[in-house]
């Protein structure tokens, strides 16, 4: 689903359009749907795995951004930043320095890469979860479907 152009997604689309880069000819650069993307490729595959959903991925301004209902619930950014759209912070993970422009607005920055066993990419995954089923809430729509785990 796409990202709306909603009140609720108002501070994310601000941001990532303000670093938002077209890339120019033969720049060498890597491209995400027209854009210069600013995650690194590592991190992109990362956030493919830790998404519950790969229909919910959706290019925006060159960052993946997890989409649900409507608004943006999560996205992964720079070298090791996922960003969860949560009502509180989360627990039980390592956190990394806030956006600036997004602190205190619902956004909480976690470290993508703080553990690589299976348990807690299950626990970034769960967390990504639960920021779809948060956005669901902001869109007023009914609690986003829990989809089976990914391997």
């Amino acid at each position: 689903m796409p990202l709306s152009d909603l009140p609720a997604n108002h501070d994310v689309l601000t941001y990532l359009r303000d670093q938002a880069v077209r890339p120019r000819r033969e720049s060498g650069r890597y491209v995400l749907d027209g854009w210069e993307l600013h995650t690194h490729p590592d991190l992109v595959e990362r956030f493919d795995l830790i998404s519950p959903s790969r229909a919910a991925i959706t290019p925006v301004f060159g960052v993946p951004v997890v989409v649900a209902n409507g608004i943006a619930a999560a996205f992964a950014t720079g070298t090791g930043w996922l960003l969860l759209r949560l009502p509180q912070p989360p627990t039980d993970v390592e956190m990394v320095e806030p956006i600036a422009a997004l602190d205190g607005k619902g956004w909480h920055s976690v470290d993508a890469w703080q553990d690589v066993s299976k348990r807690s990419l299950g626990r970034l995954q769960s967390l990504t979860h639960a920021a779809m089923e948060y956005a669901a809430e902001l869109a007023g729509d009914s609690p986003v479907q829990p989809s089976a785990p990914r391997e």
